[in-house]
């Protein structure tokens, strides 16, 4: 049953969403609200500065890329002072704008994509000189390279088990490769992936029913890097991938453990109930118009998958979540017949941006200890 909250909170059209940024700007964006684009290492001033400009949801897109340009600006001079450091993370935090950009930028699919792709450009430049450096690879599936980051922990144990970061409709590999940090201080490799419709493999394939042997391509690609287990590769998928996550491990057994961050369990109830520009978001993504989405939610729900699930699952919920009900990943966990794990924060919103630290550090703390069993 859905929450008067979630319902109220779906229905709020855009128009009086605008009408709020003409009056008040986004800056009325809550704090949990904002804790997405300060994990993302946007600085809280830039942050107050930028949602300031925006004073209605055109100027959304407009408004980030202006503090993109500021950034840019940071990092050209850090380059000329010989602070290489700083600069490389100036332009990550630049490149992190562009992408923050494109999540709101509604009505142009063309646009949006362009925002996205000047995004993948100067975090690519940037990358290899982050620290720790972010290699770029590819997973090859079906003749189609999916791109991705890899970050390798510093401990001189090799191989590396691996942990899988699937992103959700509106997150990409440049944003999740920066959740690393608690996976890498316990050992754990970090690759983060565009799957197809997500980041940029959306120019190259769109999701579609049938693509789980994504999962043989991930382990292909792992027996290949010297520095990883091909043994111990793990999948942590958020969202609409952490349902995709499920389901890769319902197709390949093997695999040793995945972890689902607040994913729709069976979306078919309250489809209709989800805010349109999430439907949208989820409609590009998948590459069919929103009118179109109920007939492939049967091919999101769980029910089944979940009942043949043999690998060990960590589910984690959200108990203010407002895109997929917090019930769900509840529905979820209940069901689950093989080892399992919840941990449900009641106070977090969806793929508990809000609480990222706490869920990152329980994730990786779980991922070691049951990949080291494996």
């Amino acid at each position: 049953m859905l929450s008067a909250r979630y319902v109220i909170a779906n229905r709020i059209p855009l128009a009086a969403i605008d009408l709020t940024f003409r009056v008040a700007s986004a800056a009325v964006l809550s704090r949990a609200g904002r804790y997405r684009f300060v994990v993302g290492g946007i600085t809280p001033r830039q942050l107050a500065a930028t949602l300031a400009r925006i004073r209605t949801i055109r100027s959304w897109p407009v408004a980030w890329v202006r503090t993109a340009r500021s950034y840019l600006n940071q990092a050209r001079t850090g380059r000329r002072s010989g602070d290489l450091a700083i600069a490389a993370e100036q332009q990550r935090s630049a490149a992190l704008c562009y992408h923050f950009a494109h999540i709101f930028e509604l009505e142009n699919l063309e646009r949006r994509r362009r925002l996205y792709r000047r995004a993948a450009r100067l975090f690519r430049d940037v990358a290899p000189h982050l620290a720790p450096p972010a290699f770029p690879v590819e997973v090859d599936w079906r003749g189609t390279p999916l791109p991705g980051y890899l970050r390798l922990p510093e401990s001189s144990s090799r191989p590396a088990p691996l942990v899988v970061l699937l992103n959700g409709s509106s997150t990409v590999k440049e944003e999740t490769i920066g959740w690393a940090t608690p996976f890498l201080e316990r050992g754990l490799a970090v690759l983060a992936l565009d799957t197809p419709g997500s980041g940029e493999a959306w120019d190259l394939a769109l999701a579609a029913p049938g693509q789980e042997d994504i999962a043989e391509a991930i382990i292909d690609f792992t027996s290949r890097v010297p520095e990883l287990d091909s043994r111990k590769v793990s999948l942590l998928g958020v969202s609409l991938r952490g349902a995709m996550a499920v389901q890769l491990a319902t197709h390949l057994p093997e695999l040793p453990a995945v972890v689902a961050v607040t994913p729709p369990y069976d979306p078919a109830p309250y489809l209709p109930y989800l805010h349109p520009v999430v439907q949208q978001d989820v409609a590009w993504a998948i590459g069919v118009a929103p009118a179109d989405l109920p007939n492939l939610v049967s091919h999101i729900t769980l029910v089944e998958a979940v009942r043949a699930l043999r690998v060990p699952l960590m589910v984690v919920g959200a108990g203010a979540d407002l895109v997929v009900p917090p019930a769900e990943a509840l529905r979820l966990y209940r069901a689950a017949a093989s080892p399992k794990y919840l941990l449900f924060l009641d106070d977090a919103n969806h793929v508990a941006f809000t609480h990222l630290e706490q869920w990152t550090a329980a994730a990786a703390d779980w991922l070691a200890a049951t990949l080291s069993e494996a």
